[in-house]
């Protein structure tokens, strides 16, 4: 009911936006741990750690948007 079904081209225009999130979080990732490598400071490393967190969970929401991660593909994705 509200859903829209989406068109071949504009479904693709969504697919690479799901696919440019899922690269700028895999990016961000790699910085955030190396980050965390490199802290000393405990408080830090927790905000770091939480942010690790919450952005492989966002990361795994855009791969299963693009079909990445088929073994959880069942599991809701709210935005």
């Amino acid at each position: 009911e509200g859903e829209k079904l989406l068109s071949v081209d504009e479904l693709r225009v969504q697919e690479r936006h799901w696919m440019e999130m899922w690269k700028d979080a895999k990016n961000e990732l790699r910085q955030l741990r190396q980050d965390l490598k490199g802290e000393a400071d405990e408080e830090v490393r927790a905000e770091l750690i939480a942010d690790i967190e919450g952005l492989k969970k966002r990361k795994g929401d855009w791969g299963r948007l693009l079909g990445l991660n088929e073994t959880i593909a069942d599991v809701p994705v709210t935005f």
